[in-house]
């Protein structure tokens, strides 16, 4: 598994050459990366929860979950791994609701006891640290091409805002750094929607299952397929 130091490697060698910037600003290009790659591809936490023989259960106990991006997929229980078949809640059985506390997850028709739990499957934010980062190695390359491409806006930016007078304008033109910065941008970012597969500006694909369970009108159930099975 890839850590900080690798994609600060995968940025020297894109970007190459002698820049005004240092490994601090690679890092924040690498943690902006994070946040573009989690919003076009987010990663996928679970995590179990003991119950407490209540129906409220603080989000926040969802150690990987992000405001403003993580959502929940699903919610399975009781949690038995020794039976092959997920007991899986249709979605009308929890909500999140609001507190003043903060967000809670509410089971709407049962009550998790002390000697049960809950799994919850939620989106997460992607990170990048010392240690380890959670990209795969499929899409690794593609995201380091990303934050490459944002360290090279920075020194794009850094070169037309730059207006150091000690600076000789002959032997370092600003306004073509700038711009030969910024055409290396645009080409890593090409390379990383490319490879994910969204339009650069546009959300990615939504893709979402719901189990329905239709009846015939006046509630009658179906004669081969009850609601019992779906």
């Amino acid at each position: 598994m890839s850590t900080q130091a690798d994609y600060i490697t995968a940025i020297d060698s894109l970007v190459g050459g002698t820049v005004p910037l240092v490994e601090a600003d690679k890092i924040m290009a690498i943690g902006m990366g994070m946040l573009r790659y989690s919003k076009d591809k987010p990663r996928i936490a679970v995590q179990d929860i003991t119950g407490d023989g209540g129906f409220d259960y603080a989000i926040s106990t969802l150690t990987a979950w992000a405001d403003d991006l993580s959502t929940i997929r699903q919610v399975e229980y009781p949690v038995d791994d020794d039976d092959e078949s997920a007991d899986i809640l249709d979605e009308d059985q929890w909500a999140i609701y609001e507190k003043p506390a903060g967000k809670q997850l509410r089971f709407l028709d049962e009550k998790p006891t002390a000697a049960e739990s809950f799994r919850v499957t939620h989106t997460a934010l992607h990170t990048c640290t010392v240690s380890a980062c959670t990209v795969g190695a499929f899409d690794e390359k593609a995201v380091q091409a990303l934050a490459a491409a944002i360290f090279c806006d920075m020194i794009a930016t850094y070169y037309a805002q730059n207006k150091d007078s000690t600076i000789d304008a002959d032997s370092v033109d600003h306004k073509s750094q700038a711009a030969e910065y910024s055409a290396r941008a645009n080409k890593y970012r090409k390379m990383y929607y490319s490879h994910i597969g969204v339009k650069e500006g546009s959300p990615p694909p939504a893709s979402h299952t719901q189990d329905q369970d239709v009846s015939y009108p006046g509630g009658t159930d179906r004669l081969t397929h009850s609601r019992r099975f779906r």
